[in-house]
């Protein structure tokens, strides 16, 4: 039997290869699914797959072994994958809890500076400082001491202080997408803080020295 591969393409969602192989004389077509990405087999390989596939269901007792090495093919396959998807999966969270612990301490910094009073921030940088924070999602849960900004549409920008406005969780607290107005009935009962841009008092003018005279000569 002169068989020849008459197509072949992978399915990447099944991780399937369909392969057609044809013979002329007597003309006969058959066409199989292969586990995994055979697509860079050879020809040969590819039909004797097909093959014993078709053998197995003429004679049983020869093909079942051939049919297990093409099983056992496809459950190595398998463990690489599955292996290379873990040591993406532990490298992502790797990544993923050092981004966290860099947002931690970009944070800390800016609840530190904001909610220190006696220095107030530059405007601009009050903006950009709360930029860092990520704005409250709705249903997540915050802890203690932790924080995140809200949106205050009705605020009008004076000095480029911009829109946002920080809320620091005092108990824990889950977020429903409260608005501002909101939130401050839960700011008077001290479950959280707000901490808006406010423009620093002026100061007042010092009294002027006495002026220094000198003794007529």
């Amino acid at each position: 039997m002169d068989y020849k591969v008459q197509f072949k393409s992978y399915d990447a969602v099944a991780n399937t290869t369909k392969v057609a192989i044809k013979q002329d004389f007597p003309y006969r077509v058959f066409e199989e699914i292969l586990p995994t990405n055979r697509m860079t087999e050879d020809d040969a390989a590819l039909v004797e797959a097909v093959l014993n596939i078709v053998r197995m269901e003429l004679d049983t007792s020869g093909a079942v072994v051939a049919i297990k090495k093409e099983l056992d093919k496809s459950v190595e396959a398998n463990k690489d994958a599955i292996a290379k998807i873990q040591a993406l999966t532990k490298d992502n969270e790797q990544k993923a809890n050092q981004i966290q612990k860099i947002k931690e301490v970009a944070e800390w910094n800016v609840l530190a500076r904001v909610t220190d009073v006696e220095n107030p921030l530059d405007p601009t940088v009050f903006k950009r400082g709360l930029e860092l924070v990520e704005l409250g999602q709705s249903g997540k849960t915050y802890q203690p001491q932790e924080i995140f900004t809200v949106e205050d549409p009705s605020h009008t920008e004076a000095f480029g202080e911009g829109k946002r406005v920080m809320i620091q969780v005092n108990e824990p607290f889950t977020y429903q997408g409260e608005t501002l107005e909101q939130l401050n009935s839960l700011y008077q009962n001290g479950k959280i803080g707000i901490w808006k841009w406010t423009e620093p008092k002026a100061t007042a003018p010092q009294p002027a020295g006495e002026l220094e005279t000198q003794p007529v000569q």
